[in-house]
């Protein structure tokens, strides 16, 4: 077997479960905060959105609406466990996305906040960029979202719950059949 093939097939080690919890609740966290700053003011996402200069007019206000929501349901699905490869799935084409736009912003000498947690837009002349720190920052958050879509498996998740089979004293199988007292059921 393959060194990949091992990683991926191979139970997770406490150590590496508490990684995962702490990448699985930080993600979260950042998606909550950045979601709930932007999602009272809509008027700031839509500057934000059109600063950057990418998408068509038409397509602005319903990605300005519509992020602060994702990333407040990514942040509840993330914190809660719960869908937890594909939150960071999710998670890591975000980030590519803002990672992206920002890089193009920068590219083009456009002189704009990224409005990450905050509601961005154009900024003055004499305002300095953060590209740098930004591009930085959202790759660190990419390379999280990467490792927890890798081995999402991590401890304080619903996910670990519903991973867990039932305990049916009744006498049926998993599939609902039912078993008689004193045969084997050879169907595994």
């Amino acid at each position: 077997m393959n060194p990949i093939t091992y990683s991926l097939v191979t139970p997770m080690q406490p150590a590496s479960r508490a990684v995962s919890t702490v990448l699985r609740l930080g993600l979260g966290v950042v998606w909550l905060v950045a979601g709930l700053l932007k999602v009272n003011d809509p008027d700031g996402m839509v500057r934000s959105v059109r600063a950057f200069r990418i998408l068509p007019d038409a397509l602005v206000q319903p990605i300005a609406y519509g992020v602060p929501f994702l990333e407040i349901a990514l942040g509840m699905l993330l914190v809660v466990g719960l869908a937890v490869r594909l939150s960071a799935v999710v998670s890591a084409v975000m980030f590519a996305v803002y990672i992206a736009a920002i890089a193009s912003a920068a590219t083009r000498g456009l002189r704009i906040d990224c409005g990450c947690f905050s509601s961005g837009g154009d900024l003055t002349a004499d305002a300095p960029t953060h590209y740098t720190s930004e591009l930085i920052r959202d790759s660190l958050l990419l390379a999280a979202a990467g490792l927890l879509a890798w081995r999402p498996s991590g401890y304080l998740a619903v996910d670990r719950l519903l991973d867990q089979p039932v305990n049916d004293l009744s006498g049926s199988t998993a599939d609902g059949c039912e078993v008689e007292e004193g045969t084997v059921d050879d169907r595994r």
